[in-house]
């Protein structure tokens, strides 16, 4: 009998053993459970300001092109303006200068003009 309750004891005590070692695993697990979830809360956290730094970014150069489109835009628009009134002086002056042929043309222009709308 006295076997039997050393083993009865051994075998509690490795059980108790057993329980707090999955004790002290089940911790460390939790643990690192808790550092994984910080981790990922300051990595979350990190990216979300890269993103909010790039989407300014991107935004300011978009603002930025925007005008250059707009300054490029309306020097195009003079650069045409004065080319075409340039060409209405040219063209003003010639026919001035000689009316009968700009009549000439004109008809020229006109009978063509005709001849390609009755087909």
């Amino acid at each position: 009998m006295a076997a039997v309750s050393m083993t009865g004891k051994a075998g509690e005590k490795a059980q108790e053993e057993a329980i707090g070692n999955a004790d002290a695993s089940l911790q460390d697990v939790q643990a690192e459970l808790d550092n994984l979830r910080r981790d990922i809360a300051a990595l979350t956290q990190a990216i979300t300001s890269l993103g909010g730094a790039k989407l300014q970014e991107a935004g300011a150069r978009a603002t930025e092109m925007g005008a250059e489109m707009a300054g490029a835009s309306a020097a195009a628009y003079q650069s045409a303006r004065e080319s075409l009134a340039s060409a209405e002086q040219d063209l003003e002056t010639r026919i001035r200068n000689n009316p009968l042929q700009a009549i000439g043309i004109a008809a020229g222009i006109g009978f063509l003009a005709a001849l390609l709308t009755r087909r």
